[in-house]
């Protein structure tokens, strides 16, 4: 980008509407996860183990086809949830870029969301680079948020965290949380798929950093043992990985080689989603560290075999 274009981008950005934490929270330390009701808590025990591909047809046809193994978006947002959607927003990078996720996917679940009745719908991240609402608006997702009626959470204060306890970790013993992400009746991961230099790729679980506040902590103690670790604490119900354009050099930022993969993964195992992943880097999960340390947590399932791997 040149001096011209950043300027653009900050003056489009001062535009952009983003709110502060609406959560009251509690404040207790090592609160978790809002319970879920029974029945949505034994619909998501049924599918555990399918992992859904989608890759044909347009972005928002390849959503929904997506879910459909799961009985639909339904089966996750019920009249008058808040619903929390955690795309990849972090970077000053364009949609065509592949560093962020594909706005073309936040606005086809955002759209789902609110078909199934949701109340309120949040985007929470907090961004790599900054200013944050030029982030959101560079990548694309201010936009789609706007449109389809969400709010964005820019999340880069402190105050909007409050502290998790970890049980059975092994680096993370505790850690900070978006307060939005504990409150939300659906909590929906939408990571983008792509190379990274630290970790090798980031996926689904990766992608759970944009919701603590000290993520540097992460890498001194052991990033690939602190992702795994951070999904005893925090799972979302529902994770979907935009594999419709994918960075394959110089990630996690770029700008890189871009492949064009057209695919949506969608799965209610964190573990089995990035498990599959890994495959369209000509890799397999054993490759990963922090998607074989959640498995070997009880996480999720890594081994491909024991999934039920199902092209919509």
């Amino acid at each position: 980008m040149n001096r011209r274009e950043m300027l653009q981008w900050l003056g489009l950005a001062g535009m952009a509407v983003v709110a502060g934490c609406s959560g009251q929270g509690s404040g207790r330390s090592g609160a978790s996860q809002k319970p879920l009701s029974t029945e949505k808590a034994e619909h998501l025990k049924k599918v555990q183990n399918t992992v859904a591909v989608a890759s044909r047809g347009s972005t928002r046809e390849m959503v929904e086809r997506a879910l459909r193994p799961f009985g639909g978006i339904e089966k996750f947002v019920r009249p008058g949830d808040t619903v929390v959607l955690k795309p990849n927003a972090a970077w000053l990078r364009t949609p065509e870029q592949a560093a962020n996720t594909n706005p073309e996917v936040v606005a086809a679940v955002i759209e789902l969301c609110k078909k199934a009745g949701a109340k309120r719908i949040l985007i929470v991240e907090h961004t790599c680079d900054n200013p944050a609402t030029a982030c959101f608006e560079m990548s694309g997702i201010r936009r789609a948020a706007e449109a389809g009626g969400a709010v964005i959470v820019n999340a880069n204060a402190e105050g909007l965290y409050r502290p998790v306890n970890i049980t059975g970790a092994k680096a993370l013993q505790q850690t900070q949380v978006a307060r939005d992400v504990l409150e939300a009746d659906c909590f929906i991961n939408l990571p983008v798929a792509k190379d990274h230099s630290a970790t090798r790729v980031t996926l689904g679980l990766k992608n759970m950093m944009g919701i603590v506040w000290n993520r540097q902590e992460w890498h001194t103690l052991g990033v690939h043992e602190c992702i795994g670790d951070f999904a005893l604490a925090v799972k979302p119900h529902l994770t979907i990985i935009d594999a419709t354009r994918i960075l394959v050099t110089k990630g996690p930022k770029g700008p890189g080689e871009v492949a064009h993969p057209n695919q949506i993964i969608a799965a209610v195992d964190p573990v089995a989603a990035d498990a599959f992943a890994t495959t369209l880097f000509g890799l397999k999960p054993d490759d990963i560290g922090y998607i074989m340390h959640a498995h070997r947590l009880g996480v999720g399932e890594a081994r491909l075999n024991r999934l039920n791997i199902t092209r919509v």
